[in-house]
């Protein structure tokens, strides 16, 4: 690059010199100052727009993505709430400007939903023979952070199939994503995904003791492993390490509360 450099200064001072140059001194100008350009655009340390490099993808009318990034990772668990067996695409993504972590805190007893009927119960566990009371579980919710990556699966799903999505998240508000996919971009529909909503997160959330359910994990770890290992490294990597204790439901003591 250098030498190059040096060449086309050189020819641009031999030019000033030299007033009188020729046709065929022009043209050779010409025609170096364009394979500079192009050399240059080749070695510039500065990639083309990543917008130019997404795939498109074209949302029917009358459906929607959405992007499962926990135990919604898993199909049969996503089958579960769809109702029916899912046909349409599944693709692997990254959804940028987020990190996940364990900091959704649902109460046992969540005031909104004993508030419409629900039966109120108390949960214990054991500790050296002594029953613990158990506040609530904790789920995996994401945050917006600025460079922030995690990976996850994009489904397509219709409107009337996100109801029952919605109902599923409860305690997570549905968020348009459509623009930070990193894969695609997309034409006709919008991609969500469901972010816990703030007074469930941890650090708003009542006080109280919380654990993280070992099915639930191993839901979510199972999910990845089956999508292979790259992809549960990178599950790995983009999630903060949970800080509550593991324990499986079989070990939790449920009573009616009186």
């Amino acid at each position: 690059m250098k030498r190059i450099m040096h060449g086309l200064v050189s020819l641009s001072n031999g030019r000033h010199k030299d007033k009188s140059m020729t046709k065929t001194d022009l043209e050779a100008t010409s025609i170096l100052g364009t394979s500079f350009a192009l050399l240059f655009m080749l070695l510039s340390p500065f990639p083309s727009s990543g917008a130019e490099r997404k795939s498109v993808i074209e949302i029917p009318a009358g459906s929607v993505g959405i992007v499962a990034y926990g135990s919604l990772m898993s199909l049969p668990s996503m089958e579960q709430t769809l109702g029916h067996k899912y046909m349409g695409p599944i693709r692997q993504i990254h959804l940028t400007d987020y990190e996940r972590a364990w900091t959704n805190l649902r109460l046992i007893n969540d005031p909104q939903a004993t508030a419409t009927g629900g039966e109120k119960i108390k949960a214990f566990l054991l500790r050296d023979n002594e029953r613990i009371p158990l506040d609530g579980f904790v789920q995996l919710n994401i945050h917006p952070k600025n460079s922030g990556r995690i990976n996850g699966i994009l489904y397509l799903i219709t409107d009337e199939e996100l109801i029952r999505f919605d109902k599923r998240e409860y305690g997570y508000r549905r968020v348009d994503v459509s623009g930070k996919i990193q894969e695609f971009r997309f034409v006709g529909g919008k991609v969500y995904v469901y972010e816990g909503l703030p007074v469930y997160t941890e650090g708003a959330a009542p006080k109280g003791t919380y654990v993280l359910i070992q099915e639930f994990v191993d839901s979510v770890t199972g999910a990845c492993d089956a999508l292979g290992k790259i992809f549960r490294d990178g599950f790995d990597r983009s999630t903060r390490p949970n800080a509550y204790r593991v324990m499986p439901y079989k070990n939790i003591i449920w009573e009616k509360a009186k």
